[in-house]
């Protein structure tokens, strides 16, 4: 009756506890009653992603396995092998077209994982680029497993490597809604290329993970490989083409292993600094300081962090822009206190994680410690995260000294959400500032984020704020619903906030409006008919917002095509129409308004991205665009060079030329990049800034030597100079950690 569904479904784990029985019917009867349940299993298959789940063992071993690349210890061959990888790119459900095979051994204190990536075109046919600690493995081979020590679908721990034996660790959460790999962990790793290939051995610490204190541990397991050469992605659990690894509800089982512990758990990191400080008109300060972190397991899913007279010099120097609107510019958060496991303080989508807005984030740790360019001393702080049953639990207490006109000021955060339903979940918040003195400001709410069949997601929080001798018009709320599979993207979102909405460790650059906004994009490939083509992605979006009486204030229409071509480059087109009206003027440049009025404009935008993996890569991007009563002509144009894997050089270039009633004027901002790996734990970066609005050059240069996991030593020169010659800032700082293992 179904002659194509059992091949689909036969052995499906979700079909086969059903527990769909026929005893009892005729045979006409139960032909039917079986139609209907392959029927069944089939949609449910299509619709709800409820495939063969795949299963692995791993072996227990007692002899030591070196980890020194070669996997040339008996155990290895012994082992189950997982192979049968699919691809994800370019075609989906396909087989890979190079054999991978990874085995899973372990120890009273080790997990092993052991990988034969094999390549027709031997060692040539490899591609690194990168060898910095967290790489971007889109530019290069690449291999990555993924363990969901809890087993929830939701939340895992990320390990790669590549051919050179890079180093790339980080945490996913919300089952592909967030992501951070700024999280750094004690392991092991060795790659060595051969003529098949390439392998590699990684060795991962229990006492790194954290994980239920059961007898018997079932994780879940997923493996990907990146061939970059054919710029193929593969995975052992298939993954549908909108995902990627991060998708852990759709790992395979990781069975096996039984009586392991995660130990102590406890982790002491002081640090000494050793900073020589001068800034103009003043004399040269040498101000030495100490501190530390403690890091210590209070459950087996719970982590507490300690830190003590809190610094963090060795932080890379923020990537300047250029401001010509008339609200605030976004920051990325880069310390490390404040980005591990910074996911379970995300709230419904405002966070950092896939497809984050910028429109409210109620918690922003940029807050802590930072205000108005200057550095706060932070006295110390606190964080208890984790996991505690159906619970993701987050406490967070940070406090600042006294620094100018600031007083010493208290920041905490709490944070819980609760596992729901197969991968959703809702949540609450709270964030509070104290101010010594009695001030204080809070921000409190709730989230749910809500994931149906594969595909469907909806998400919605309602937040509300209390501020010392304020009171009214203080809340805010999104709904959001989103519908993304292998041909549509759909999305819809309405968001609220009222003018007296104040969260003071949050980000809001505007106030007072509703927002309604609505995308669809679909994404056509044209396969063997334009074979260099891989995608094709047309996409219409609509932006209306107006002010809480419901009066226009922002409209947008765009139209975008991009194309995503076979050797990973893209180029896209864009046109876009706006209204904005204006209420108030605003200074765009010193001593230049713009008026108050209505203004339309229209934009077009054309842009190119080449292929990131080859010895010399670029970008440009042209704008043109009615800019409020004038005109703005604009590009951003980048050149890359990358002779091997060791060095890399970048410089880009953002220039405009505006022309406004008030005068005409340019910006230029010019950035370069310098690196160079001297191996895997050794590194020299150098960020280099040129900025026409403040018309000086800053400069970052940073050594970096891992002399044992998580132990480093950090050498970092900082200077700002005016484009006149005056040095206006300089520094050398050095800075040594060392981790105490209990």
């Amino acid at each position: 009756m179904f002659p194509n569904l059992h091949s689909q479904v036969g052995s499906s784990r979700r079909c086969s506890r059903a527990g769909v029985s026929s005893a009892g019917f005729g045979p006409h009867k139960r032909h039917l009653l079986l139609g209907i349940a392959l029927l069944g299993c089939w949609w449910t298959q299509e619709i709800f992603g409820a495939e063969e789940e795949k299963a692995l063992t791993a072996l227990y071993v007692s002899s030591k396995i070196v980890i020194d690349g070669n996997l040339d210890e008996a155990e290895w061959r012994l082992a189950q092998p997982a192979t049968d990888f699919t691809q994800n790119e370019p075609r989906e459900g396909e087989p890979a077209t190079e054999r991978t095979e990874v085995r899973l051994l372990y120890d009273e204190e080790n997990l092993y994982i052991g990988v034969y990536c094999f390549d027709s075109a031997g060692e040539k046919g490899l591609v690194v680029t990168d060898l910095r600690r967290d790489y971007t493995p889109l530019q290069g081979d690449h291999f990555s497993v993924l363990l969901d020590t809890f087993d929830d679908n939701r939340n895992a721990f990320v390990f790669g490597t590549n051919p050179r034996g890079g180093v790339r660790e980080g945490q996913m959460g919300g089952d592909g809604q967030a992501s951070n790999f700024d999280w750094d962990a004690v392991w092991y790793v060795k790659s060595k290329i051969t003529e098949l290939g390439w392998q590699a051995e990684m060795a991962i610490p229990f006492k790194s993970l954290r994980f239920r204190d059961n007898e018997r541990q079932v994780w879940g397991v997923n493996f990907m490989r990146r061939n970059r050469r054919k710029n193929e992605d593969i995975y052992w659990a298939p993954i549908p083409r909108p995902y990627r690894l991060s998708r852990v509800s759709l790992a395979g089982e990781l069975e096996g292993m039984s009586g392991i512990r995660q130990g102590r758990n406890l982790y002491v990191k002081p640090y000494l600094l050793a900073p020589v400080l001068r800034r103009e008109g003043d004399d040269i300060d040498f101000l030495p300081d100490a501190g530390f972190d403690l890091k210590y397991g209070v459950t087996s899913g719970l982590t507490l962090d300690l830190s003590v007279n809190t610094d963090f010099a060795q932080v890379e120097a923020d990537q300047q822009q250029i401001n010509l609107t008339r609200f605030s510019l976004f920051f990325p958060e880069k310390r490390e206190f404040f980005l591990e496991n910074a996911s379970i303080f995300e709230f419904s989508g405002t966070g950092r994680g896939f497809r984050s807005s910028r429109d409210l984030i109620p918690f922003f740790s940029r807050r802590i410690g930072i205000s108005s360019g200057d550095l706060i001393p932070i006295l110390g702080g606190l964080r208890l995260s984790g996991t505690a049953g159906k619970y993701r639990v987050g406490l967070l207490s940070m406090q600042t000294d006294e620094f100018k006109d600031t007083p010493t000021t208290n920041f905490s955060v709490a944070r819980v959400r609760r596992d729901i339903f197969l991968n959703s979940d809702i949540g609450a918040i709270l964030v509070n500032k104290q101010v010594s003195g009695g001030e204080f400001n809070r921000t409190y709410g709730l989230d749910t984020n809500l994931r149906f069949f594969r595909y469907l997601d909806i998400s919605s929080f309602l937040l509300k704020t209390a501020t010392a001798g304020e009171q009214g018009k203080d809340a805010a709320g999104k709904f959001r619903i989103s519908w993304n599979d292998r041909m549509f993207d759909i999305q819809a979102e309405h968001l609220s906030i009222q003018e007296e909405f104040n969260p003071e460790v949050g980000f809001v650059p505007r106030q007072g409006i509703r927002k309604s906004t609505g995308e669809f994009t679909v994404r056509p490939r044209p396969g063997e008919r334009i074979p260099w083509i891989r995608e094709f992605r047309p996409s219409l979006s609509i932006e209306y917002l107006t002010n809480q009486e419901n009066l226009l204030e922002t409209r947008s229409t765009t139209q975008n095509i991009s194309i995503s071509f076979e050797d990973s480059s893209s180029m896209w087109f864009t046109r876009r129409e706006s209204f904005e009206r204006l209420d108030e003027e605003f200074e765009i440049r010193d001593d230049q308004f713009i008026a108050v009025g209505d203004y339309q404009t229209t934009e077009y935008v054309v842009s190119y991205n080449s292929d990131r993996s080859r010895l010399f890569r670029g970008n440009v991007t042209l704008r043109t665009t009615e800019f409020w009563d004038g005109n703005k002509d604009s590009f951003q144009a980048g050149l890359g060079f990358q002779p091997g894997y060791q060095f890399g050089a970048e410089i880009s270039w953002s220039y405009a030329d505006i022309s406004l009633p008030s005068g005409n004027f340019t910006t230029d901002l010019v950035t370069t990049r310098l690196r160079y790996s001297f191996s895997p734990i050794m590194f020299l970066n150098a960020l280099i800034q040129y900025n026409s609005t403040r018309q000086e050059v800053a400069s970052n240069l940073r050594f970096n030597f891992t002399y044992k996991p998580l132990s480093d030593f950090f050498l970092v020169y900082n200077e700002r100079r005016s484009t006149t010659g005056e040095v206006t800032e300089r520094a050398l700082i050095g800075k040594l950690t060392y981790v105490f293992d209990f």
